[in-house]
């Protein structure tokens, strides 16, 4: 049996910056990757990386067992079940999508159901570490949905995560995303805050940022996104207007629970006048410019 065909073979939909590098550790993994993105250039990359490209949705359902979506929105993955070519059109018995995508947890729910209606069992794993950890098996996952699910579709997990937490039902590893993202835009802000304030006082960001790592501050943003801000490197990772989502899920959340959010809504503040300025297409550690009062630069 040759060496492609040793673990098995599995789906993704979506070949942006982190279902590309899900792709591209799957197949180095030794899944057979069977893969569709409405980008070509996107196909082609993974073509050349191993994997085999379709054109629909319903055809790497039809193929696999297991479907790995990476989508910017809850409205691409119902489009991506729903629509012309879809998941639906192409599933079978036994089919379990692990959707990837940040949703609400709202629509994590209404997306599985849905996808139950259409015979597809669903899991949303949402997942944290950014397209370095996607691209070498590291992610934090966070899963939401049938245990028994989960179990069927551990092992593609397990090649992409070291980290795979069973949350709860459908909807709960949206709600743990979600507290993710809240620690994520709050800690970039502060780096930024960081940063700027030694630049201002006279002293080398680089120092001051290099001595932080060896404390309580450190932090893989202040590793990655710090060392991003300092080399004024804005080529996007995690574009600063997906943030948009987390604002209102986490509005929702809060409403919900009755738990205020000023520090992150402080720190989301810095988003929204990136978006503002024109930099919604800029990795999110551009909120670097807004602190410091620069124009956003792509």
């Amino acid at each position: 049996m040759s060496e492609s065909n040793m673990i098995g073979t599995v789906g993704v939909v979506g070949l942006g910056v982190m279902g590309s590098a899900m792709t591209a550790t799957l197949s180095r993994a030794g899944w057979t990757v069977v893969a569709t993105s409405r980008s070509a250039e996107a196909r082609a990359s993974a073509e050349a990386g191993g994997a085999r490209t379709v054109d629909t949705p319903a055809e790497v359902a039809a193929a696999v067992d297991v479907v790995v979506l990476s989508l910017p929105t809850a409205a691409g993955v119902r489009e991506v079940l729903a629509g012309p070519g879809g998941l639906a059109a192409g599933a079978h018995d036994g089919l379990t999508v692990v959707d990837t995508t940040t949703l609400a947890p709202a629509d994590a729910r209404s997306i599985s159901e849905a996808m139950a209606e259409a015979g597809i069992a669903y899991l949303d794993v949402p997942v944290s570490g950014g397209p370095e950890a996607a691209g070498d098996g590291t992610l934090s996952m966070m899963a939401g949905g049938d245990a028994a699910t989960l179990e069927r579709a551990r092992p593609v997990l397990e090649t992409l995560g070291s980290r795979v937490v069973h949350c709860g039902a459908v909807g709960a590893g949206s709600v743990a995303k979600a507290c993710n993202q809240l620690i994520v835009v709050a800690t970039i802000g502060a780096v930024a805050e960081a940063l700027a304030t030694a630049e201002g006082a006279g002293v080398d960001p680089a120092t001051v940022r290099e001595a932080m790592l060896g404390g309580w501050a450190a932090s893989p943003i202040l590793r990655l996104h710090g060392a991003r801000m300092l080399a004024r490197d804005w080529v996007p990772g995690g574009r600063a207007v997906f943030h948009e989502k987390d604002v209102a899920t986490l509005a929702a959340l809060s409403a919900e629970s009755g738990v205020a959010t000023p520090v992150f809504d402080a720190a989301a503040a810095y988003i929204q006048a990136l978006v503002d300025a024109g930099g919604g297409d800029l990795d999110h550690s551009a909120v670097y410019t807004i602190v410091r009062g620069e124009e956003p630069i792509a």
